[in-house]
């Protein structure tokens, strides 16, 4: 299979705004969401919990925005976290603590996300790195240069439908999950306060 450097196959590789940027901005119903590692889940980006800010005298913002279709990797702390922006997400600003690839039409953003997130992927993207800590750090040089396989964009189309279906799946699980607990507890709060008779099958 073909593979070739990121850089050659990507628009545009960038860093996210300074946090000391951030802090400095107005928080407003009417202002850009803001992207940072806690916003980052296994299932994607929390969009209901993303803070807005107004851009108003934030120099170079258009820097650091990102659109739907936008791969973002997290590029410090302890976890390595990757989403794609989706379409419900028109635009955002992204923190220093993340990275966004922009990828020409040869790479579909969902085939290399899910690529990132398999154990050769991550082992490729943090194989530049060099640290004796636990702590991840990365830069878009060392992104940048990394080789991802090309294949033919059918079996890029294969692959990105499979993760799609893989994430479905994971959401609906969890939030099945969820749902029983949240009954269980209702049950046992119900029996302790004797709303119901909740006999046992031995009684």
């Amino acid at each position: 299979m073909v593979s070739k450097s990121l850089k050659s196959v990507a628009e545009k590789i960038f860093c996210g705004a300074p946090l000391y940027s951030i802090v400095k901005l107005i928080e407003g119903e009417k202002g850009i969401p803001v992207i940072n590692i806690k916003d980052i889940t296994d299932d994607g980006i929390k969009i209901d919990n993303l803070k807005k800010f107004s851009l108003n005298n934030f120099k170079n913002a258009e820097h650091y925005i990102v659109y739907p279709d936008d791969i973002i990797i997290t590029c410090r702390g302890t976890q390595l976290k990757i989403a794609v922006v989706p379409d419900n997400l028109p635009k955002a600003i992204i923190t220093s603590n993340l990275i966004a690839i922009r990828l020409t039409c040869e790479l579909l953003p969902i085939f290399l996300a899910a690529y990132l997130k398999t154990k050769e992927g991550q082992r490729v993207l943090l194989s530049n790195i060099a640290s004796s800590t636990m702590q991840l750090v990365l830069n878009v040089s060392n992104i940048s240069e990394i080789n991802v396989p090309v294949p033919a964009v059918d079996l890029q189309k294969r692959i990105a439908n499979l993760a799609n279906i893989s994430e479905v799946q994971y959401r609906l699980s969890i939030e099945s999950a969820n749902l029983r607990k949240e009954i269980t507890n209702q049950i046992v709060t119900d029996m302790l306060m004797n709303k119901e008779d909740y006999r046992g099958e031995t009684d």
